[in-house]
């Protein structure tokens, strides 16, 4: 038996690609607790990206368009089976869950 065998145990299980992402968003938009995406804006018949951040009061928070055009294209990648032509989905950060919105 080496002496060494349990000095590096291996971690625990990393965490789950939309539980890092959820962290990674919290941090880039402070104060934020839902993300709202659509791909086809309510006013465009064509794809247009849309995100907007809301916080636990219900509050919209301003995001400069280059952030949420980047993070709207994460969070689409991150979920591609979520059927993103039919309707928006809201990025929940504090669960790291992907809900459908009423359109």
């Amino acid at each position: 038996m080496s002496p060494t065998q349990d000095c590096n145990p291996k971690p625990d299980t990393a965490p789950a690609r939309a539980e890092r992402l959820a962290a990674q968003l919290a941090s880039m938009l402070p104060g934020a607790a839902v993300v709202q995406v659509r791909l086809q804006g309510p006013r465009t018949l064509w794809p247009h990206l849309g995100l907007k951040a809301i916080n636990d009061c219900g509050t919209a928070l301003r995001v400069p368009r280059a952030k949420s055009l980047t993070i709207a294209r994460w969070i689409i990648r991150s979920f591609p089976h979520a059927g993103w032509t039919t309707a928006g989905h809201a990025f929940d950060l504090r669960t790291a869950k992907l809900h459908g919105l009423d359109a």
